[in-house]
């Protein structure tokens, strides 16, 4: 499987990946406003097959200096992932309902939904 080997300072933080269908991510961040800066680190990704979100790295502070090495390669296996975090299928559901609302808001689009009728009893 495609893997990142993933560095910090010249350490081995972590070799990760998902197998054959998900998404990888390295990813540095810089979040900063008027009054301070968050400068951190996150590995991690989705494995598809199981819709598993995970992370090796999740906001692991850097500093100024430091260098991060993400090597590419082909591994047998990697890393357990630190955290595991799976939807449920009601969360899912809610998150799919939101993603539409906001299409259809930013698409000019008015959502209809039909009613069903009680029953009465003749």
């Amino acid at each position: 499987m495609r893997a990142f080997e993933v560095s910090l300072n010249g350490k081995k933080l972590c070799l990760a990946g998902v197998g054959n269908h998900g998404v990888l991510t390295a990813i540095v961040n810089w979040v900063t406003d008027e009054s301070r800066g968050d400068l951190f680190l996150q590995v991690g990704g989705l494995v598809s097959p199981s819709d598993e979100h995970v992370s090796w790295e999740n906001q692991r502070p850097l500093r100024t200096g430091d260098t991060i090495e993400v090597k590419i390669i082909d591994a047998e296996s990697v890393d357990a992932p630190k955290k595991h975090k799976r939807a449920s299928r009601t969360q899912r559901f809610e998150q799919q309902k939101r993603y539409v609302r906001e299409m259809a808001k930013q698409l000019g689009w008015t959502i209809q939904t039909k009613r069903v009728k009680a029953r009465t009893k003749s």
